[in-house]
């Protein structure tokens, strides 16, 4: 459970810094999904199953529907 804690905050770490290092983004997304995908494998023996992620873009959709920028809704899909 201590990793599982870990990689989450690995991921959540890479991901801010990917907002205030525009030039360095691409990497650092890179390894916020490396976490993001170690936790998965941490939980799977719990479930018994194997982790399905979704893509980074559809999860980024189904969970922040508004603009960031000026907070209006953005269309579906």
């Amino acid at each position: 459970m201590e990793d599982l804690v870990r990689y989450r905050a690995m991921e959540s770490l890479c991901r801010q810094s990917a907002v205030f290092h525009p030039l360095d983004s691409w990497r650092l997304l890179a390894q916020a999904e490396m976490w993001h995908h170690k936790a998965l494998e941490e939980i799977a023996p719990c479930s018994g199953r194997r982790p399905v992620a979704p893509t980074t873009v559809a999860l980024a959709r189904s969970e922040s529907p508004c603009n960031a920028r000026d907070g209006r809704r953005l269309p579906p899909g």
